[in-house]
């Protein structure tokens, strides 16, 4: 009886200890998240959203200052219809075709994501297309297709708040240009991802 009671008393420690640590943790992700964002001009995360708690499939990943790949920030999370909506009426659709799209870093991926400096001069420019909007590579998100023209599932759309070809901000963000064309070796874009099919909202910023 004495070994029973040890067992749960083990027992429930162990349990109030794990949900203390949850509770700990569980900001820890909004305060990455906010202190990455800092990192950034703050007029081009002006479109990113500002939450005291994280959303049900949160994801957050940024890249920040690296030669070999452009300054990166993007959010998923699922919204309202009511926030998408809102969403939509500050930025253009990007009408999905073969030469919509730009990708900046367009050749990594998890597989070569360790090797691919290596074989950086091996990949060719991009091919220039007039209408063409650089937008970010989404390898590091469940929803990236390699297949895709935007890198994304199908069920998503990509809506643009703004693209410049040139220098935005302090050289030091300028980083990674990866085999753009000409008239875009320097600049920004920003915007969503938006997949209508379960409200899911992907928020990026892309420097190079």
């Amino acid at each position: 009886m004495n070994k029973l009671k040890l067992y749960l008393l083990f027992f429930v420690l162990f349990f109030v200890i794990s949900c203390q640590n949850k509770s700990e943790q569980a900001p820890v992700g909004v305060v990455d998240y906010l202190q990455s964002l800092e990192k950034y001009p703050k007029r081009l995360t002006t479109h990113f959203p500002i939450e005291k708690e994280i959303k049900s499939e949160y994801v957050f990943h940024y890249n920040y200052l690296s030669k070999y790949s452009p300054s990166l920030l993007i959010v998923k999370q699922k919204e309202s219809q009511s926030i998408i909506d809102s969403l939509i009426s500050v930025s253009r659709k990007i009408i999905y075709s073969d030469t919509s799209y730009y990708i900046v870093n367009k050749y990594l991926k998890d597989s070569n994501i360790l090797n691919i400096t290596k074989n950086y001069e091996q990949f060719q420019t991009q091919i220039k297309h007039k209408s063409a909007v650089p937008i970010p590579n989404f390898y590091t998100l469940s929803d990236f297709d390699e297949n895709s023209y935007n890198l994304l599932n199908k069920s998503y759309s990509i809506y643009l708040i703004e693209a410049e070809s040139k220098q935005c901000c302090s050289e030091k963000f300028h980083e990674g240009s990866w085999h753009m064309p000409d008239d875009w070796k320097d600049g920004f874009s920003r915007g969503y991802a938006i997949n209508l099919e379960n409200n899911s909202v992907i928020y990026w910023l892309v420097i190079w």
